[in-house]
Order: structure tokens, then C-alpha cells, then sequence
């Protein structure tokens, strides 16, 4: 069967429209995967896809999700808008939800019935992007954070070397195309880690489609560490023990992709033969909400490499006296919360055990089944949320009635909030207090007056600190956006904590940005004020891999901390 010229005309445009940065997650290495999946599939289909064809779908088909344009016609034929549709499927980003995908498999399977061998072949590169993206390493809390907030920030590497030069290995591209024996790594990951058609019936086949998120997101925070490690060795050193261990852990994330691509392709031929009608139903919904409730109950702290280092469970026969809150890493920027406030969780537990301090890290699945330690186990709670809200099983109101039952008992806690306000009963005098002048304001100031301002503790000895980076980068998640202000008029009983001068006349200045309790037993930062790297005096990174506050920050969480003691 010839290939369709009005396909190959279309698909010259498949890149229009891309969507913006931030959204991205293998770059150039979705051609890379790609071209893997290619050289593997049966020879019954690529001996029928033409060199023309075949790099029009590495170029443009395999970021074909990457994109807010809507489907066309003359793209993905009538019923296929039809289908997309009627599933909920408006523009093309859509694909990169969990119905998405399954609705990507779906035209796969529509494809194959219909013995097109470009759509197939544009079908088979969609569902390998969104597949992908689910276990990209830029979606690892500490890969994302570096890729697109310390190379933003035009930080330094332990060597000198600028930050930004190590960007291109975090992509599957620069080491498969680039680093000594990493396309012999990522070959032989695929080979490692190939996976046969087992029989899976037609609601099996989409609910782990659904399901990829889930389990690519365990699959990457084992690795993420890895890779920023080997890579940052790699620049700096040029040993062979950090090649290797980029090359392998990169190489290995590339594969989780590829070797699901091409068992989903021969799934979807044999349901293809089969005549069967593949749709979303209400009972393959269910059995994937089911599917995340287990992933999010079985995922152990321990198995993300960027916790694995800090954890210390609470000793019942000890009292410690910070607890840190801990959140597995879900699929791809989902949290209870905040997708960034894993980073900083961990920095500020390495920076207690750096300078010896007794804690405890607490996960948040645990608090909400069993409640809080009893003070007299853990004096202090730490809480990064850069968001608040529920997360399918996880109930952010039982976590505030948890909370508030461990303040209760004279708990005390830090709470560092980002744009969700926080908890409506355990800090509600504090959710009481706050304002922002526009509902969408990412910042109290102007980004460039922010990038400007000054922090300050209110009665302490520190000094104030500079802002020197802006909290706005290119792209990310991981921004320290926080554009909450108390309203002296409302605080009552609390007393102000942080102020940040901005020098904008046209503002009341200083703003209140972060407010204590008058018995301490609770205090409110923004997360901002305690974001390594954002204030004066820190351009270098030592390691990495293992984030810890800066100097700045340390002190002004230590001043907090004393204070409410």
C-alpha cells in the first residue's frame, strides 16, 4: 500500500504550535527513542514505512503531544478527530493525560485495522512521547530543579564551570548521541528490559497504559540521582566510574520507554485481528483509580534515591526534635504538596543532619493514617508546601485535622507555603490574614521589583537578604512562587515574622510575607525565603546531587526554628 502524499504533506507541520518550554520533557531524546522503537518493530510494518516517512516521524511525530493545536482531519482522518473528541480530547497536549494515552493507544489500534502504515507508524511515535515523558528524567524532582532552576540561575558547578554546561546530558539525547559508550548503554538496557505481549485482554492493556504515569515515576526518582551525580562528575572530571553511571541510569529510562512502546504495539495488533471495540469505560476508569490507590499505599520512601540518604524514622524511645513531611514522587507533576517541595524538604533534612540535629522524616502517607508523633516524640514539624490540595487517596482535609490534633497537644510547626493557602483549620488564623492583590499573582512584587527586594526577620540579628536571582525562570515547576502578603489589619494575635522590602513607592512597603503565633507555635514562611540559591552570596553548588540549604538560608531556618522553641 502506498503511503498517503496528503499525510506526508501534513505531517511537515506536526512541530507547529509547539507548546512552551515548560512542558517539555525528553527534548531531542524522543527522537532518539524513537528511532529505537523504529529499527525494532516487525519488519511486516517497517519494511513498509519509507526513509521520507520515517523521518517525519522521528522529526515531528514523536513531539507530536507537545503542541496546543487542535486535531485535524487532515492529520489523523475524521473518525479520529471524531474519537479524540468525544473522549474529552481537544488539543494535542491532551494526549499527555492518563485518557489521553489510553485514547492514543486506542487510534493505534484504529490505525492497524485501517492498514495505514504512516498513521501506524504517527500513532506508534505519539504513544512513545507520552509514554516517555512519564519516566523523563527532567521530571525527577532533583533533574527538573537543576535543569531548569540552577542552570537558569547561572550557578557554578564545584569546579567553577557554569551550571548550564551540564543541561545537554540531562537530556537521552546528549548521552546516547554524545557520551563514550552511551548508545552501547541504552541498547543494552532495551535488550535488558524487553517486555512480550502477554495476553493482556482490552481493559488490562488501558488501565496500564493509564497506569504509566504511576510506575514511570517510581522508575525515575530510583535514577534521578544518578544521573544529576554521573553528569556533574562527568563535566568536572572526566572519570569513567560517573560516565557509567550516567550512561547506565539515563540509558535505563530511555529503555522503560521503548520496550513499552513496542509491547503496546504488538498488544495492539492482536486487538486489532480481534474486531473487539476498545473505549474508555466507567469500569476501566475505576479499575484505574484502583491502580493508583495501590502504587500510592505500596511506594516506599527508601526507593527514591533522593530520600534514601536522609531517612530516619521516628524512634518511639527517643524524642527528636524536628519531623520533616516527606511525599513519594507520583506521576508526572502531581503532589499533595508541590512537585518542588520534595527538593526542599530534603535540603532542609541534610542541612539538620549536617549540623547534627535530631529528626525525624515523617511520610505524609503515615500522618494521615496515624496522625502526627506526640510531641514528646517530635517537638517540631516542618512542612514544605508549595501546594495543598488532594491527591486521589491522599485527603489534604484529614491531614489538617491531623495536624491540627498535633498542635493541640503543644506540636509546634513551620509551614512554607507557596500559592495555595495553607490549612484551613490547623492555620486558620493564618489563612484569615493573608491577601493577594490578583488572584493569579505568582509573586508580591513585580517580577522585576522581587528580583531586587530584600527579606528580612523581623527582630533578629541576621541580615537582610539580597535577592539576587529571579523566582521566575524560563520554564519548570520548581519556581518559589509565593504571592501571599498578611494584612496588618487582620493579623490579631500574630505577630509579623519576615518583611520584604522592595523600594516600589507605589506599594505599601514593607510587606508582611511571613507571620509567627504569639506563643511560636506556629510560624509561615513563603517558600521563597527558604530557597537555596536565590539570595546573594551562593553561585556555587557542591554537590548536587545531594541538595542542602545554602549558608543564608540555614540561618534564617534556624533563627525560626529557635524562636519557637
Amino acid at each position: 500500500m502506498k503511503t498517503p502524499r496528503l499525510f506526508l504533506a501534513v505531517a511537515l507541520a506536526f512541530v507547529a504550535a509547539a507548546a512552551p518550554p515548560e512542558l517539555r520533557a525528553w527534548g531531542s531524546g524522543h527522537d532518539d527513542i524513537m528511532r529505537a522503537v523504529i529499527e525494532r518493530l516487525p519488519s511486516g510494518l517497517r519494511d513498509r514505512l519509507t526513509a521520507e516517512v520515517i523521518d517525519e516521524v522521528v522529526k515531528h511525530a514523536s513531539h507530536y503531544p507537545d503542541s496546543f493545536a487542535p486535531f485535524l482531519a487532515e492529520e489523523i482522518g475524521e473518525g479520529g478527530v471524531a474519537a479524540l473528541s468525544a473522549a474529552g480530547m481537544k488539543v494535542r497536549y491532551d494526549l499527555h493525560s492518563e485518557r489521553g494515552m489510553a485514547m492514543a493507544f486506542i487510534m493505534l489500534v484504529e490505525a492497524i485495522r485501517d492498514d495505514n502504515p504512516a498513521r501506524i507508524a504517527h500513532w506508534i511515535a505519539t504513544l512513545s512521547h507520552v509514554i516517555a515523558d512519564m519516566a523523563a528524567c527532567n521530571h525527577d524532582p532533583i533533574v527538573h530543579t537543576a535543569t531548569y532552576g540552577w542552570a537558569d540561575w547561572n550557578l557554578k558547578l564545584p569546579d567553577g564551570q557554569a551550571f548550564a554546561t551540564l543541561k545537554p546530558l540531562l537530556d537521552l539525547s546528549g548521552p546516547v548521541r554524545n557520551l563514550p559508550g552511551g548508545a552501547d548503554a541504552f541498547a543494552a538496557a532495551i535488550k535488558t528490559q524487553r517486555l512480550p505481549d502477554d495476553g493482556r485482554d482490552v481493559a488490562g492493556a488501558l488501565v496500564d497504559v493509564m497506569l504509566y504515569g504511576q510506575e514511570g515515576a517510581a522508575y525515575c526518582s530510583a535514577r534521578g540521582v544518578g544521573i544529576l551525580e554521573g553528569a556533574v562528575g562527568w563535566i568536572t572530571r572526566r572519570d569513567d566510574a560517573s560516565r557509567d553511571l550516567l550512561g547506565k541510569n539515563i540509558g535505563e529510562l530511555g529503555a522503560w520507554a521503548v520496550v513499552r512502546t513496542l509491547r503496546d504495539f504488538e498488544v495492539a495488533t492482536r486487538l486489532a485481528a480481534s474486531g473487539e471495540k476498545l473505549a474508555i469505560t466507567q469500569e476501566i476508569t475505576a479499575t484505574y483509580e484502583s491502580g493508583v490507590a495501590r502504587h500510592i499505599g505500596e511506594r516506599r520512601l527508601g526507593d527514591e534515591a533522593l530520600f534514601a540518604p536522609v531517612l530516619r524514622e521516628p524512634d518511639p524511645a527517643q524524642t527528636a526534635d524536628y519531623g520533616i513531611v516527606l511525599e513519594p514522587s507520583w506521576a508526572m507533576n502531581g503532589a499533595m504538596f508541590g512537585f518542588a517541595s520534595r527538593v526542599l524538604s530534603v535540603a532542609i533534612t541534610r542541612t539538620l543532619q549536617d549540623g547534627g540535629h535530631s529528626y525525624a522524616t515523617l511520610d505524609s502517607r503515615r500522618l494521615l493514617d496515624e496522625g502526627f508523633p506526640p510531641p514528646s516524640q517530635v517537638a517540631q514539624v516542618i512542612i514544605a508546601a508549595n501546594s495543598f490540595h488532594p491527591y486521589h487517596t491522599l485527603d489534604a482535609a484529614a491531614f489538617d485535622v491531623k495536624l491540627a490534633d498535633y498542635l493541640a497537644q503543644g506540636g509546634r510547626v513551620l509551614w512554607i507555603m507557596g500559592n495555595t493557602l495553607p490549612a484551613a483549620t490547623s492555620l486558620a488564623p493564618f489563612r484569615a490574614a493573608l491577601r493577594r492583590d490578583d488572584a493569579k499573582s505568582q509573586l508580591p512584587l513585580s517580577d522585576e521589583h522581587f528580583h531586587s527586594a530584600r527579606l528580612t526577620l523581623v527582630d533578629s540579628a541576621l541580615a537582610p537578604l539580597s535577592i539576587a536571582r529571579p523566582a521566575r525562570t524560563a520554564a519548570g515547576w520548581q519556581q518559589p512562587f509565593c504571592g501571599w502578603t498578611f494584612d496588618r489589619r487582620k493579623m490579631g494575635d500574630l505577630q509579623p515574622l519576615a518583611l520584604l522590602e522592595s523600594g516600589d513607592e507605589s506599594r505599601d512597603d514593607p510587606l508582611v510575607v511571613g507571620a509567627v503565633s504569639s506563643d511560636g507555635g506556629i510560624a509561615c514562611l513563603p517558600v521563597y525565603a527558604l530557597t537555596p540559591h536565590l539570595f546573594a552570596g551562593s553561585d556555587t553548588i557542591d554537590s548536587p546531587h545531594e541538595p542542602s540549604l545554602d549558608s543564608a538560608t540555614a540561618a534564617l531556618l534556624f533563627d525560626v526554628l529557635k524562636r519557637q522553641r
